[in-house]
């Protein structure tokens, strides 16, 4: 034997060079050491059965929320990594609302540790800006923040803490925390909804039966999330910072964001899978565990975020994970207002979009660049990530195309699932059977394996070249 791995995966159908290809993994420290056709001339600790599944890279899923160490009813780290490990997700970057919010080194530095202690997949941080001076910002990209978010809506109700620092509403605020924020180099994203026509059309809610979800798409057209785009991209134009549009929704947010990246700013967009394959008929069947901000449209925009993906306008999907407890939604019943939005999809978020490509409704090459590729790339992990290539980092999802399987509540594993009422019936097809992450196997058929001793924590290229600087 010429060289021994810790693992082989072996006889497996990888994606690789944009196709399906039979193919050995060796994997040895973490990384993916050799991919090789004859298996005799190798050796390994372990070796693992690939016969008749497919192999594809870790999921990167760019926008996911825990919000721990506060509110465990929602989810804590343990149950919401194990939920995306599950799904295949084997990175994820985690959305700085969390009480306190993170938008201080102090707070990013007590999350990240906490996460390292508790996480099963790889994870990185979100910061909000928090104060716009310089000491505030150096030292969130000390902390190693991967990535800034800015709110363009005024704080929830009740939830300031949750928000402080991360909300940043007149155009004049939009200006000046672009400006500093661009200092980082960092990737700024954005919820884009425009505050003064939430105010404005908040008078239309009396119209409108106290459980009725239809008032949601009311309060809150495409044309608030519309404007708020335009606003911020305008502004960019002048300040020239890196943009990432979150949870896009409709048409009209899709032109806009095509004009700027014809302009050439330095401009990507996202959308998730319950734009893509729910609409607001769902909201109404499920009420308040329909509720999701922006809302989810009809189907005449769900088609055109077909389209723009196919343009590559959208070059993201994330999952938007949100999980809420029973008791916090169920308030939306007699009054829809009252329920938080958000809806737990962060383990479903690779098998709903395989799911698509099986059943031909996108090729699967580009679900690999959504969920995988383009995530890496826009956030400074790529090659290392996002990717099944010699020396890159051993994330890898083993996947049988052959399983069928439900959604229900019993099946999934995230705290939220009691709240998964949107995907409660939807059959998938294929199944992941395994998921390893740095080398390790940490999910095989329904089994979890908490890894010990592995780097979990990572920052982008970027993000390491102004650690030095600073």
């Amino acid at each position: 034997m010429t060289n021994k791995f810790d693992y082989i995966i072996k006889d497996g159908e990888a994606f690789l060079n944009n196709k399906i290809k039979k193919i050995n993994i060796g994997l040895k420290n973490g990384k993916i050491e050799k991919i090789f056709v004859d298996s005799k001339k190798y050796d390994a600790k372990k070796t693992i059965s690939a016969k008749n599944k497919w192999v594809f890279p870790g999921v990167i899923d760019i926008h996911f929320h825990i919000r721990a160490p506060a509110f465990p009813k929602r989810g804590t780290v343990l149950s919401e990594t194990k939920a995306a490990a599950k799904g295949g997700v084997t990175t994820l970057l985690e959305m700085p609302i969390s009480d306190p919010c993170a938008s201080t080194p102090e707070i990013i530095k007590q999350r990240k540790k906490h996460f390292s202690q508790n996480s099963y997949i790889n994870f990185a941080l979100i910061a909000a800006v928090g104060k716009l001076n310089k000491n505030n910002l150096n030292g969130l990209i000390k902390e190693g923040a991967i990535a800034f978010k800015i709110f363009t809506i005024a704080p929830p109700p009740n939830r300031f803490s949750e928000f402080d620092g991360l909300c940043f509403v007149t155009e004049g605020e939009l200006f000046e925390v672009l400006n500093h924020a661009k200092k980082s180099n960092l990737v700024i994203i954005f919820h884009a909804e425009s505050q003064e026509l939430l105010d404005h059309f908040k008078i239309l809610e009396s119209q409108f039966d106290s459980s009725d979800p239809k008032q949601h798409n009311a309060l809150r057209p495409p044309m608030t999330e519309a404007i708020a785009i335009a606003k911020i991209l305008t502004i960019n134009s002048y300040v020239g910072a890196k943009i990432h549009i979150a949870h896009v929704t409709s048409k009209i947010s899709c032109d806009l964001i095509f004009f700027f990246q014809k302009q050439g700013q330095d401009l990507t967009a996202e959308t998730c899978p319950h734009y893509l394959f729910k609409t607001e008929d769902d909201v109404l069947k499920h009420h308040a565990f329909g509720k999701i901000n922006p809302p989810i449209r009809d189907k005449k925009e769900q088609k055109e975020l077909w389209k723009a993906i196919e343009k590559n306008i959208l070059t993201i999907i994330a999952s938007d994970h949100a999980a809420f407890s029973y008791d916090e939604k169920i308030k939306g019943k007699d009054k829809f207002s009252k329920a938080p939005p958000g809806t737990p999809g962060g383990e479903l978020l690779f098998p709903l979009m395989i799911n698509a490509a099986i059943n031909g409704k996108i090729k699967l090459e580009k679900v690999i660049k959504l969920l995988c590729v383009n995530p890496a790339k826009r956030f400074g992990l790529y090659p290392e990530k996002g990717i099944i290539k010699e020396g890159s980092d051993a994330d890898l999802i083993i996947f049988d195309p052959k399983k069928r399987w439900k959604i229900t509540k019993d099946n999934l594993q995230s705290k939220g699932k009691f709240c998964a009422h949107l995907y409660y019936g939807d059959s998938i097809k294929g199944k992941i059977i395994m998921t390893i992450v740095n080398g390790k196997i940490i999910y095989d058929n329904g089994k979890f394996i908490k890894p010990k001793n592995f780097k979990n924590y990572i920052v982008n290229k970027e993000t390491k070249t102004i650690q030095k600087k600073c």
